[in-house]
């Protein structure tokens, strides 16, 4: 019993000094270009959280929050090729390579490592990422190539001109301490 609440207040202790930071804002757009049309999209409900103490992360995007310029774009992406009623989130799970600390108002290059899942397929990726922290705040940028093979995104043939074989991704945002 004295093992159970001594691994109980060290688990509480531990929690409690973590530097769990979460996403208050954010933007996920990505950009297709192609012989025919050029494709973007943009989603603002990017959520995520890093712990810095251990350099875990996780992050997520509803599929359909995407907004696209046109509407049929939409549909067709939502509808066709992500399947976003049958896969509703893209994540992004994994750590830091290298234990992160930082200064105030210090600008870093981080490469974050772990299995990006996207249209049901997980796949592992290395991402570098800008961070910049000030006060409680970290703000972070990314870009990042995905193609379209590697997760089972098939495109069909009458409209292969007009949409790229990999797209360009770029993730920012700010997130702030936990209280």
């Amino acid at each position: 019993m004295k093992f159970l609440i001594f691994l109980l207040t060290l688990s509480i202790t531990l929690f409690s000094h973590s530097q769990k930071y979460f996403v208050e804002q954010s933007e996920v757009s990505f950009y297709s270009w192609a012989p025919l049309e050029d494709i973007s999209a943009v989603s603002n409900n990017l959520e995520g959280v890093v712990d810095l103490n251990n350099g875990n992360f996780f992050f997520r995007v509803p599929i359909s929050s995407f907004t696209f310029p046109s509407s049929l774009m939409q549909k067709h992406f939502n509808d066709k090729y992500l399947e976003s009623h049958k896969f509703p989130l893209s994540t992004f799970k994994g750590s830091f390579k290298n234990k992160m600390s930082f200064a105030d108002s210090e600008k870093i290059e981080a490469t974050a490592t772990g299995q990006i899942s996207i249209h049901g397929v997980e796949n592992n990726i290395l991402i570098d990422t800008f961070i910049e922290t000030s006060d409680s705040t970290l703000k972070f940028s990314s870009e990042f190539y995905v193609a379209l093979k590697d997760f089972k995104i098939k495109i069909p043939k009458i409209v292969r001109m007009n949409i790229a074989d990999t797209i360009k991704v770029n993730v920012s945002g700010r997130m702030s301490i936990e209280d």
